[in-house]
């Protein structure tokens, strides 16, 4: 996982998202790995992440959770991140454009979680799978 998050093949990684994927593999809640992740990105700790910023957020999770599924196999490197950004790019566009993020620059963790509840988990089911017992795994 962490050749997944080295895109530039120099030995580093950004430790902030790094931690915030990883936090898929965590016990917990999905509403407790949301919020710590969520502070993981938040660099700043003002308590709101840019349109980039959610973008890393979201881009975290799908990093960990394609990683660790059997579509990794099927998928050239150029097609995987291609995947991981183009999600996270369209998930964090549908949540600026809603009605109440319309115009605004940032976003808090209580907003992404309004946004999640109110409807948003139809746009991005896939963050359901920070609850490990939604995992099918196969012996």
């Amino acid at each position: 996982i962490f050749f997944v998050f080295d895109r530039e093949r120099n030995a580093r990684v950004n430790v902030y998202e790094f931690a915030a994927g990883f936090t898929v593999l965590f016990r917990g809640s999905k509403s407790d790995k949301l919020e710590y992740a969520f502070g993981f990105i938040d660099e700043d700790k003002d308590g709101k992440l840019s349109r980039r910023g959610l973008w890393r957020f979201l881009r975290s999770f799908l990093v960990v959770l394609l990683c660790v599924s059997s579509a990794k196999a099927d998928m050239s490197e150029d097609a995987f991140f291609g995947a991981i950004d183009a999600g996270a790019t369209w998930a964090s566009a549908q949540i600026f454009n809603t009605d109440a993020m319309r115009g605004k620059a940032h976003i808090s963790f209580d907003d992404f979680a309004d946004w999640y509840t109110q409807g948003g988990y139809g746009s991005v089911p896939w963050l359901e799978l920070l609850d490990l017992k939604k995992w099918a795994l196969s012996g």
